[in-house]
């Protein structure tokens, strides 16, 4: 029989601060809160199997890290820098406890996340811009003014995400700007899309039954292939050049109360 994987081993201060300036590779350790990160460079870290039990995290520089098959217990990371980071197998989800974690005014632009678990989590004023996100759970995460925008000039902006194969179950994005971002397989179940500015994104191959879509801006976005079980084009602000596929056209006149029969 093979060996289990070593249980994380609590680190000290010490310990933390050496290997922050020195090796800069943390593996299967416990950060619990007998350590702190508050105001900690951690940039272009790695850290494979680790455990997080922080209460709160504050101004820590994750730039460009990596964290591979770690564990994050339910806790608020506070105004921390992760442009650049990768996550692979990481969770941010407490089963027991049934909570996740936040993100508040923390720097997520350029992030790469597969296989991992962010539900009933928060991302509260995040710059996310570049956010690209494969075969992950977003389910009851809640996306609080955070922006996926950039400026590139005081009159061009540019939004930018892609998210693959992702779970967006009971997720609120209500007033959120999601401008040519990109969906691909992803599951929108009571997705709450309340105010949410979806121009020129693309919906492909996703299910959308019962999300909720009051005021969303649909304009040119494309949602062929897709699942709409529940759109109504008479509560969106706006559709204009809306993409469907023939065997949706049905559907959607149908809920404007319009009769498609054979001719």
């Amino acid at each position: 029989m093979a060996n289990a994987d070593p249980a994380p081993r609590p680190l000290r201060q010490d310990e933390l601060t050496g290997l922050a300036k020195t090796g800069r590779k943390f593996e299967a350790v416990a950060f619990t809160s007998a350590v702190t990160l508050d105001e900690l460079d951690l940039s272009e870290c790695l850290f494979v199997g680790c455990t997080f039990d922080l209460p709160a995290v504050r101004g820590a520089d994750f730039s460009g890290a990596q964290f591979k098959d770690c564990r994050f217990s339910p806790g608020r990371f506070a105004s921390c820098k992760f442009p650049g980071a990768r996550f692979q197998g990481t969770n941010f989800f407490d089963a027991d406890q049934k909570k996740g974690c936040t993100f508040a005014f923390c720097d997520l632009r350029d992030i790469a996340a597969e296989e991992c678990n962010f539900a009933v989590g928060s991302f509260e004023r995040c710059d996310m811009h570049d956010f690209r996100a494969r075969e992950c759970s977003f389910r009851g995460v809640r996306f609080h003014a955070s922006t996926f925008t950039k400026a590139i000039s005081k009159r061009v902006i540019i939004t930018r995400a892609r998210f693959e194969a992702c779970n967006f179950t009971f997720t609120d994005f209500s007033g959120v700007s999601l401008e040519s971002c990109e969906f691909l397989t992803c599951k929108f179940l009571d997705t709450a899309l309340f105010d949410v500015n979806l121009t020129d994104a693309i919906l492909r191959g996703c299910s959308l039954d019962k999300a909720e879509w009051e005021r969303a801006n649909l304009t040119r976005a494309d949602f062929r292939g897709s699942t709409i079980s529940g759109l109504n084009l008479a509560v969106l602000s706006a559709y204009a050049g809306l993409m469907i596929g023939e065997s949706q056209q049905t559907e959607l006149l149908e809920r404007l109360g319009i009769s498609v029969n054979p001719d």
